[in-house]
């Protein structure tokens, strides 16, 4: 078990490339999916030979997984009956399969080495590969393999800003709340540990709040935020307004850093000239109404960028793309239209899931990530980030943050059977 726990738990720090790519998808064949692969098959195979019961985490993946086999068998009757124009995909289907793994090995690791610092290193490694980068000394790494630095926004071990800005809120919430009881401590037994656990939530927020930045992830800004801010009802007390002094005082500085790297350290600012015009609320139902079906809209949209918000305009293709796609087949209401269909990025992993894997499985993917945030409370709010990160992205499909999800939650659950 210690010599599978040195061969797999380094892949967690490994940058996803791909050896053999699949036309404009961003998953391909890598150097860790084979090992990965045969080690969750033989986790499951193992569980079941020794007649051990599955946790419900163990259960929805298993459901999940089959669903999405069972949505790519029809899918791909349907298209052969010209019912469907679109085609599900097999490796979509096992990548959830793929990334539980890791559940495994964190239930492996914990055992030998400590959760708090394996997380620890691993941040610590993205924030030197995110400095190097920034300064240039080194490249990043995509799906495509090692390239120059070709823009502001930093990656670290990532292979693009969404995911390297949802990692950074992960790790914010494991941090911020590594040191407490699973109940929320008051500011009194908080300073008994002296200042340092006092200040820690002020200090991360500064230190994440210019990493985040530099990963031009607009999403992941506004969410570090938002965590902030929930955890200042922990930390805070509210008869004592002494205690208003320090977190004011860091919020201040926060969104003066704030402003400061987005003027000065990334293309944010640029490419959000266009967020807030009302012009982006009224594209909705001009793409719902022009989009054509038959074929997929990227490269081929319906209605030009103009003055629009860039990001905004191509998610909205997307997104109608998809959406409508599945109002027009009743058939594939309950099962989805199958895993992938929805090309390489839906950009929305909520509506991702909702089409390929239908109400069915929308209801096991939500008790999935509820399970999961049931385990502790940093993995309430980690899933809760997840959550806010998912609406504009596919994080279920982001490999390093699904992994790290995952690895934590085994470990977790491993800790709390001891």
């Amino acid at each position: 078990m210690f010599l599978l726990t040195w061969l797999t738990l380094p892949l967690l720090f490994l940058p996803k490339i791909n050896i053999l790519s699949f036309g404009r998808e961003t998953a391909g064949i890598r150097i860790d999916d084979l090992i990965l692969l045969i080690f969750a098959v033989v986790c499951f195979w193992g569980n079941l030979t020794v007649r051990k019961s599955f946790s419900d985490i163990e259960k929805c993946v298993a459901y999940i997984t089959g669903l999405a086999l069972v949505s790519f068998i029809i899918n791909r009757v349907l298209n052969v009956a010209d019912i469907l124009n679109v085609q599900s995909s097999l490796f979509y289907a096992l990548r959830l399969l793929e990334y539980f793994s890791f559940f495994y090995i964190g239930k492996m690791a914990v055992r030998f080495y400590s959760t708090n610092t394996i997380i620890l290193l691993f941040f610590l490694w993205n924030a030197l590969l995110m400095v190097l980068q920034k300064i240039q000394l080194i490249g990043i790494f995509t799906s495509d393999g090692y390239q120059p630095i070709t823009s502001d926004r930093i990656l670290g071990i990532a292979s693009f800003g969404s995911e390297i800005g949802l990692l950074l809120n992960m790790l914010f919430c494991y941090f911020i709340y590594m040191s407490r009881a699973k109940n929320a401590e008051n500011l009194a037994e908080m300073e008994a540990r002296g200042a340092r656990q006092v200040n820690a939530p002020y200090l991360l927020l500064l230190l994440f709040v210019l990493l985040v930045v530099f990963s031009g992830a607009r999403t992941a800004i506004a969410t570090l935020l938002i965590t902030f801010f929930a955890c200042l009802r922990d930390i805070i007390d509210w008869r004592k307004p002494k205690t208003l002094i320090l977190p004011t005082c860091t919020i201040l500085v926060g969104v003066a850093l704030t402003v400061i790297a987005l003027y000065s350290f990334s293309g944010i600012v640029t490419r959000s000239k266009g967020l807030l015009s009302f012009k982006n609320i009224e594209l909705i139902s001009t793409v719902w109404d022009n989009i054509i079906l038959d074929y997929d809209p990227i490269g081929r949209e319906s209605v030009s960028l103009g003055a629009h918000d860039a990001s905004w305009w191509m998610r909205i293709h997307k997104w109608c793309y998809a959406l409508k796609l599945y109002v027009q087949h009743p058939e594939c209401w309950i099962l989805g239209i199958g895993p992938g269909f929805a090309m390489a990025a839906l950009d929305g992993g909520f509506l991702r899931i909702f089409t390929e894997l239908g109400i069915v499985g929308s209801f096991f993917y939500a008790k999935f990530f509820y399970s999961i945030a049931s385990l502790s409370r940093q993995l309430a709010w980690m899933t809760i980030v997840f959550m806010l990160n998912m609406i504009f992205f596919d994080a279920h499909l982001a490999y390093k943050p699904m992994t790290l999800l995952l690895l934590i939650a085994g470990a977790t659950m491993q800790s709390q059977a001891k």
